[in-house]
């Protein structure tokens, strides 16, 4: 089985993982590196993790290696997304049809198509659920987090609406997460809250096809803290060194280091409620008196330079702690190594009989509780959302009313006092995570799931192995090409049907996609396989009517509409085309009146539009007619990243034509025909050996030309 999971964003690598970097580097980035492991071990599954490949100097060299092997059956492949620079999640929605783009490259040098794509958060499932249209593969979708859940919160931070669009794109978001839910075949959750709550403001929730897998845990790391005290040899010198570094920078904050700690671990969001621990802790003698209070929270240098939200939580701790004048008790400690030292303050807290200590109001799933717990480290946290299937499973920790700050104040002290009750949870934690949070079960569960949906797939044709499987593909003009001709058109399309196995069909044309669709319909041509219109600027595929937004994404750029109508609107030799279709997102079409000097009406369009500093490519056809464009759109600049998106070798497309305005579909190292009742300005094109003028006319031209290059033998 050939695995596909797609993580399109933050730092991915398979060592030394930057947890808590930033918002983008976390548990999410943690599961599927550790499922990529554990998977590697299996001699029946190959697995690829595809993430960005970056080129930053803010960033380690790991991530600008294009693959990075882990084990023999697992890869992380890296490719480009939005150029190469470190870009937060939210800013890559505008790049994710070059990423589609990117993967079917990919899978086409490869040879090679998954059998099934696991799509990690909104973004990757936008990436998948267009990959899983082109190939008819099974898609798997894990959220990890919900953008309905997200605005939800942000709306009640008083977030306002622009912010919520332009920082956090939340509602493009909420619509691929619908999209891709719609499409998946199964649906992943790590707990029964996300699957029950998180999961059910969604119109395309459907529980029949969700399942809840917890996650596992690296278990080798997390180990329980009374290793030490039993001289555990598989305990390495790093980790004795990660553990006397992490005393030495806590000794830095604390007076007593002998006192148990209140040990809170977390990002610096506003979320996770650190200031009401603070202030927990500050306001209790009793608790300052029997313990110290550690928060690591995220890494920083300097905090002015964080972004505002972790700048604003740092400072209020700060703060906090002068009001309480907690110094000498608190401990805030600036650098941590997350893989390396993490375990390794859990273990401190563990061995100092302290609690492990999470104040956010809901926590979606808990991988802080799961990782306290394992060492053998009791936590304290909210007793809504996924930690209640932890606490269910493991009864590792108590949970509290996190509203109630009295209520924490006394669990917390009670369980500092009680040695039986810290005995028997640290105890239970220990042996009960081994248990349910482990690699190798999640796997197994994650793997029986997958072959349950490969089993039931629908074998449907797939456009990827249709455009794979063509010898030659053919890309013909519409109008006096195909048409003009009915039963030369029926003869061709014959020949079209007796060989289609061999032989792609695919139009190019003026006409608008409806436009194209309806004439068609009138002939007995096979459904094609491509269809160009709108002069090049749009690019559908077969009956499904399946939109190439890589081909969108690749033309959009520096087209300036708006510049473009204001500009010639001055000339009163154009009026605007106003019939239904002829104006479309990347086309702009006006009718030349009649009587209008064409050549200098040219030059002057082309001075005003470059004054303007407005790129566009400007196509005339039968000097009535004028189409513009984006300066990278084309009829033919369409066949040629078609003919790269499929690897179909440029010699092997043929296209066929009558006008000027197909005469970019004649380049090398296409093939061309040109029928018979051809424009006269395209005679200039004569002397080329790759194009062969035909002397019948439309469709009877088209079949003449097969003959010619030898694609069929008469």
């Amino acid at each position: 089985m050939y695995i596909a999971l797609i993580n399109v964003h933050g730092l991915v690598r398979s060592d030394d993982i930057e947890m808590g970097r930033d918002a983008d580097t976390g548990g999410q980035t943690r599961y599927v590196v550790d499922l990529v492991k554990e998977l590697s071990s299996r001699e029946d599954v190959e697995v690829d993790l595809f993430t960005r490949l970056i080129k930053d100097s803010r960033t380690n060299e790991d991530y600008r290696k294009s693959i990075e092997q882990i084990g023999e059956h697992a890869r992380i492949v890296r490719l480009t997304c939005g150029g190469t620079k470190y870009l937060r999640k939210e800013l890559l929605w505008p790049y994710l049809d070059e990423y589609v783009d990117n993967l079917i490259s990919f899978f086409r040098t490869q040879k090679r198509t998954p059998d099934i794509i696991h799509a990690h958060y909104a973004d990757a499932g936008y990436v998948a659920t267009e990959l899983a249209a082109y190939f008819q593969i099974p898609l798997v979708f894990t959220g990890h987090s919900m953008g309905r859940n997200k605005l939800e919160y942000l709306q009640s931070q008083g977030v306002s609406e622009d912010k919520l669009n332009q920082y956090y794109h939340i509602h493009t978001r909420i619509e691929q997460e619908e999209r891709t839910m719609r499409h998946a075949s199964l649906v992943i959750t790590s707990t029964n809250y996300e699957k029950n709550v998180l999961y059910k403001p969604y119109e395309s929730q459907d529980l029949s096809k969700m399942e809840v897998i917890p996650p596992g845990l690296d278990l080798d790391t997390f180990f329980p803290y009374y290793h030490y005290e039993i001289q555990d040899p598989s305990i390495t010198e790093e980790m004795k060194l990660a553990q006397y570094s992490m005393v030495k920078e806590l000794q830095r904050f604390l007076t007593n280091m002998d006192k148990p700690f209140i040990l809170a671990l977390c990002r610096p969001e506003a979320r996770k409620n650190i200031d009401l621990l603070i202030d927990v802790y500050g306001k209790s003698k009793e608790l300052q008196a029997i313990a110290n209070l550690v928060i690591v929270a995220g890494i920083r240098d300097d905090i002015t330079k964080m972004e505002e939200g972790e700048k604003q939580v740092l400072t209020d701790m700060l703060l906090l702690m002068d009001r309480y004048d907690l110094y000498g008790k608190m401990a805030i400690p600036k650098h941590h190594n997350p893989q390396r030292d993490v375990p390794e303050i859990y273990r401190l807290a563990a061995m100092k009989r302290g609690i492990f200590v999470s104040t956010a109001a809901l926590e979606n799933f808990g991988l802080t509780f799961i990782e306290a717990s394992a060492v053998g480290l009791p936590y304290v946290g909210t007793d809504k959302g996924g930690v209640r299937d932890i606490f269910e499973n493991c009864e590792s920790g108590i949970l509290v009313d996190i509203s109630n700050r009295k209520a924490i104040e006394e669990v917390l002290y009670n369980l500092l006092t009680d040695t039986e009750q810290w005995q028997k949870l640290s105890e239970n934690g220990v042996q009960r995570i081994r248990q349910v949070y482990n690699w190798t079960a999640h796997a197994d569960t994650y793997l029986g799931h997958l072959k349950t949906v490969l089993k039931n797939k629908k074998k449907q044709p797939a456009l990827a192995t249709r455009m794979g499987s063509i010898e030659h593909l053919l890309v013909c003009d519409i109008d006096n090409t195909l048409t003009g001709d009915k039963a030369a058109a029926d003869e061709l399309a014959k020949v079209l049907n007796a060989h289609h196995d061999r032989i792609g069909f695919a139009i190019a044309t003026g006409r608008s996609f409806e436009s194209a669709q309806e004439i068609l319909k009138s002939y007995s041509f096979p459904t094609p396989d491509i269809l160009i219109t709108a002069v090049g600027s749009e690019i559908h595929y077969g009956s499904k009517d399946i939109p190439d937004k890589g081909w969108s994404h690749y033309i959009r750029r520096r087209w300036k509409p708006e510049v473009i109508r204001e500009v010639l609107s001055t000339f009163p030799e154009l009026e605007i085309q106003n019939e239904e279709g002829t104006q479309r997102r990347y086309k702009i079409s006006y009718n030349i009146k009649k009587g209008s000097e064409i050549p200098s009406l040219m030059e002057r369009i082309r001075a005003a539009l470059t004054e303007a500093r407005s790129m566009q490519h400007l196509v005339l056809s039968h000097d009535t007619y004028l189409d513009i464009l984006p300066y990278r759109a084309s009829k033919g600049d369409a066949i040629h990243y078609l003919a790269w998106k499929w690897g179909i070798e440029a010699n092997r497309v043929l296209t066929a034509g009558d006008s000027g305005n197909d005469r970019d579909m004649f380049s090398n190292p296409l093939r061309s025909i040109i029928v018979a009742n051809h424009e006269e300005s395209l005679n200039t094109v004569r002397k080329s050996k790759r194009v062969f003028f035909a002397t019948k006319n439309s469709a009877a031209g088209v079949l003449e030309g097969l003959y010619h290059f030898k694609v069929i033998e008469e």
